[in-house]
């Protein structure tokens, strides 16, 4: 059973809680907990989310959040944490979380589902803290105030984490390589065929990507990963060349999957 984590002191992360009491049956088992089904739900009162505790053992941490961009575009989205470089925003340096890839398909397809806004529902790169030894998966929504404090959206986030707890479907998983930060072709990819994706590294991380956090991005997943999709026109040849090394490497499967001519327009990181 996985752990839902908000804490009180972020306006998108109590909303979406709130919805969750309110409208979907958790139940009060303390002050700072509620239960459905076994699931709990907790106010971790963090200063913020990229904060939140993640020492519980449980099958993976799904953190209720929000997305902050300086584009401030509206939207809802959902990633892995971690770090393919530098911490800049919390956790540990070239350090990945264990994803599980299946887990976050299953989201954005009831966020995709769920979706009161007209807003864009939209996987993220692994980017951020915190680093933990939990599979973990942040659902957001951006990318200002006005967006966080909206009850459509909130309500949108809590019907698609309520939908995904009753599912528990297996998927194929693959690494994914290039694109934005804004990872548009690798959600197209989970949305309209059976492949999970697990890390996502865009192309801002890949002058600095070594082996041994490439070897993380295959090795830290739930379900095994045997195929890198490698975005074909966002990608340089150098970046490529090395990629297709670290497969043979590994003995993986490399293939080349072709860029949207709509997506990946905007390179613009998101905070958390």
């Amino acid at each position: 059973m996985p752990v839902l984590l908000f804490t009180s002191n972020n306006i998108a992360s109590r909303n979406i809680a709130k919805m969750l009491i309110e409208k979907h049956g958790f139940i009060a088992k303390g002050e700072n907990r509620w239960e459905k089904n076994g699931v709990a739900l907790i106010n971790t009162h963090a200063p913020s989310v990229l904060e939140v505790p993640t020492g519980f053992d449980t099958d993976y941490l799904l953190v209720l959040s929000s997305h902050k961009s300086k584009s401030g575009e509206k939207m809802l989205t959902a990633h892995f944490p971690g770090n393919w470089n530098e911490a800049k925003y919390g956790g540990d340096a070239k350090t990945l979380n264990v994803a599980c890839g299946s887990r976050l398909k299953i989201l954005v397809q009831e966020l995709a589902r769920a979706n009161k806004t007209a807003w864009p529902v939209v996987m993220e790169a692994d980017h951020h803290g915190p680093t933990c030894s939990v599979p973990i998966i942040f659902v957001e929504i951006g990318s200002t105030e006005e967006e966080w404090s909206d009850p459509a959206a909130a309500e949108s986030v809590a019907v698609a984490v309520a939908a995904s707890l009753m599912r528990n479907e297996k998927y194929e998983s693959v690494l994914g390589i290039g694109g934005g930060h804004y990872a548009k072709e690798f959600t197209k990819l989970i949305l309209e065929t059976d492949c999970a994706v697990g890390h996502i590294a865009p192309k801002y991380t890949l002058d600095a990507l070594d082996e041994a956090v490439f070897r993380q991005a295959i090795e830290k997943n739930v379900e095994p990963v045997k195929k890198v999709f490698v975005l074909k026109e966002s990608t340089n040849r150098a970046h490529k060349r090395k990629i297709e090394e670290f497969c043979r490497m590994l003995g993986l499967e490399y293939a080349e999957m072709q860029d949207n001519p709509n997506a990946g327009k905007s390179n613009t990181r998101g905070i958390s």
